[in-house]
């Protein structure tokens, strides 16, 4: 998986809404990864690390994906101008 930003183009909506589409998918699949994973160690006690790294994943899918789903209306074709070249537009 690429990413669908350049680091040298300047980023426009739609760059932004793939952006995170790609993100959500990603964080996603490592939400997945934690959550399949034993969280009681040979021991039979709770791995409280791994409980932390699950929880601050949760965390973090649930809100690219809000993001994500924000982002929504820059997604697919459009021409985008930053503000300041719509007030030069009208001056």
């Amino acid at each position: 998986m690429t990413s669908s930003l350049s680091q040298a183009a300047p980023l426009n909506p739609s760059d932004l809404f793939y952006a995170l589409l790609d993100l959500s998918e990603l964080m996603q699949a490592t939400y997945d990864i934690v959550h399949d994973m034993d969280f009681v160690r040979p021991d039979g006690t709770r791995n409280e690390e791994l409980d932390r790294v699950a929880s601050l994943q949760r965390i973090a899918c649930r809100d690219v994906k809000r993001l994500r789903d924000a982002s929504e209306a820059f997604a697919g074709p459009a021409k985008w101008l930053p503000v300041g070249a719509l007030e030069a537009a009208h001056d």
